[in-house]
Formats: C-alpha cells, structure tokens, sequence
C-alpha cells in the first residue's frame, strides 16, 4: 500500500512559517453581523487594489532606473554588453524580487483573515500531509497540489500524461517567466527607440493588472478551499456521530477517493476527508482498488437501502468542491441513477453555486441537504 509522504519545499514551509507567525500575534475580528461572502468580497477587493499598487510602482522603477543603464543589444552577438547585460538583469531580479516577497506578504495576510471569518484555525495537523498553513501556503506562492498517492489512489489516471507535463509547467512559470518577459521585452523594443516613453504608460498598469488578476484567482481559490473543508469537517461530524459498518465506511471512503481521480488532482480536502474515513477503519492497510469505479459500484452490495444513500451523497458532494461538475462527474451521475435520487445533481448544481459564490452558510444548508436524512436514534 503506497502511502507515499509528501515533503513540503522551502518555500512553502517559509509560507507556513509566516501564516502561523500572523495567526500568533493576531486577535480574532469582532462579529460586525456580515456574512463570510461579504467579509471575503472585501479581502478580495483590497487584494485586487494593493495588488495592482504591488505591480505598478516596481515596474515603475525598474523603467526610472534601467535608463541610467548603458544601452545593449542582442543581436549581433559580438555587439552584446555583457557588463550593461549583468546590470539589466540584476536591477530586474531586485526589483521582481521586492515585487514577488510583497504580493506573498500581502496573500498570507488576506488568506489568514479569510481563515479566521471562517472560524479554522492554522492548526499544523500532523496527521495530514496537507493540513491547513500547507494548503493557504501553497495557493498563495502558486505551488501545485504534489503529485502524491494515497491507498493506491491515481489522481491522474484519466489524464494525459504530455498534459499533464504542460500543465505543471505553465503553472510553475506563468507569473514569474511572463513578469520577466514582459520587462525584458519592452526593455529592447521599446528602450532605446522614439517609443521609449510608451514603457512608463505600458509596463506599470500592466503588471500591475496583471498581479491583481493573480491576486483574485488565489482568494477565489482559497474561498472555496475554506468552505469546502468546513463542509468535509461537517460530513465527517454527521458520519462520526453514529456506529457505522466497516462496510460503510469503506464505500464512503471508495467515493472519495473516485472524486479525486475525476478531479484530476489531490485537492487537501480530499486527503482531510479521506484521512478521516480511512482512520475509522480497522485494517485500513489491506484497502486495495480505492479509485476503481466498478468496485465502488460493487460496495453498495455490501449495504442497506438507507447506507446506500451516504456514499452517492459524499461523491455528489465531493463532486461540488472545486465550484462546478466536469463532463466525467456529469456521466458518473447517469451510471448510478438506480440509486441516485432524482433531485440529487440539481441540489449538487445549487450547491456548486454557492461554493463560488463564497457563501459558507448557503454551502452548509445545501450539503444539509444534500446528505440522508436520519433519525436521532
């Protein structure tokens, strides 16, 4: 059973570092009555503003300072400066540099209060690979979900392998390469021609809008994160609350682990659900298969007409975390439709909604919803 641990890089543990160095010297804001949409729209609205600011004045700068920089050229190459080529590229890495640490400054700060208007707090969890300092820590520096395996779990099974080298690339690279690209271009186009004005009026609003759209992306993404683990905690507290059967616990965990292989990523509240379930079984190291659709059609043999409910309530649920249903989770639904109720994908589709939305209330009245009803007793 391959249970393969992940090891956080440098920067994602200095990110962790520093959300739980805020998270200790700050105190829990007063109740002011609004919503948590309504708390996190204005987090992101000054994400979006300080953003832009972030990007703006370096970009600025660099073009103030590059001009007392000597001109160079690229080609040919035997007229190239490599002293007026080391300045360029050491006043653009300080400079990206300064840029960078600020917009990361500024995220951990926004992901922490977004954390705290949700009630979780930056426990380190050790239990988890991904516990929630990780999981705020890698949004905000963009580190993809670890390309991990869990109980034999696949999350790419279903996903090109060539894609799937492009995808990682382009997301290591897309803020980083294109803020240097697009300095360094307009730096021999536009530097030393009629046109060298232009790079004041292009280069700052465009980086700086440019940050402030990965600012947004990031707070979206994190909003939803952080109502999806207040959900997975509230699934686990309803299943916790009775005596379950081994074989219940097994297809419920067998749902999750189909959720992840249709997501095509290890979302951490995927790992944080499954880790749950996993922990309520006795020889959880015999699990062989998890991610096998037609062994997750097969559990509901094991169970009763009312335990059958729970695991196509965990997968529709499940399904809804990242804010929409792709084409697999769409068809999935249609291959269970003996034992998925009718209303089922319209509530999931509800629920989805207001996971984009960022309303956190609304989320946990529709997942109400959305799981068996069951008596008290």
């Amino acid at each position: 059973m391959s249970t393969e641990r992940y090891k956080p890089g440098f920067l994602e543990k200095w990110g962790r570092r520093v959300l739980v160095s805020i998270g200790t010297g700050s105190q829990k804001p007063k109740d002011s009555g609004k919503s948590f949409a309504s708390h996190t729209k204005t987090l992101i609205i000054w994400g979006i503003f300080w953003s832009f600011w972030i990007g703006f004045l370096p970009s600025v700068a660099f073009v103030a300072l590059s001009t007392y920089l000597p001109p160079f050229l690229f080609w040919p190459l035997s007229n190239l400066s490599y002293s007026a080529l080391s300045g360029f590229i050491f006043l653009l890495a300080l400079l990206t540099i300064i840029e960078f640490y600020l917009l990361f400054r500024l995220g951990f700060y926004l992901s922490f209060r977004m954390a705290q208007y949700a009630d979780i707090e930056l426990a380190e969890e050790p239990e988890l690979i991904t516990p929630i300092p990780g999981m705020m820590a890698r949004l905000v520096l963009e580190i993809p979900d670890p390309r991990i395996r869990l109980y034999g779990i696949d999350p790419y099974k279903h996903l090109n392998e060539r894609a799937l080298f492009f995808r990682t690339l382009l997301y290591k690279s897309k803020v980083f390469l294109s803020n240097i690209i697009a300095k360094l271009l307009l730096k021999v186009f536009l530097g030393r021609t009629g046109l060298r004005f232009l790079i004041e009026y292009i280069s700052g609003p465009v980086t700086g809008i440019w940050d402030s759209l990965t600012t947004y992306m990031i707070l979206y993404e994190l909003r939803k994160r952080i109502i999806t683990r207040k959900l997975s905690d509230a699934m686990l507290l309803k299943i916790k609350s009775k005596e379950r059967r081994k074989e219940f616990i097994e297809s419920a965990a067998r749902s999750v682990a189909i959720s992840i292989v249709y997501t095509k990523t290890f979302h951490p509240n995927f790992e944080y659900l499954l880790f749950g379930l996993i922990g309520l079984l006795p020889n959880k190291d015999k699990l062989t298969n998890l991610d096998d659709w037609a062994e997750f059609v097969l559990s509901f043999q094991n169970l009763t007409k009312e335990e059958r409910k729970w695991p196509v309530a965990i997968f529709a649920l499940c399904s809804s975390f990242d804010g929409s249903l792709n084409k697999e989770e769409l068809n999935a639904f249609r291959d269970i439709t003996e034992v998925s109720p009718s209303w089922l994908l319209d509530r999931v589709h509800h629920l989805a909604t207001t996971i984009r939305r960022g309303e956190l209330s609304e989320s946990l009245l529709w997942m109400e919803k959305i799981l068996p009803e069951e008596s008290i007793h």
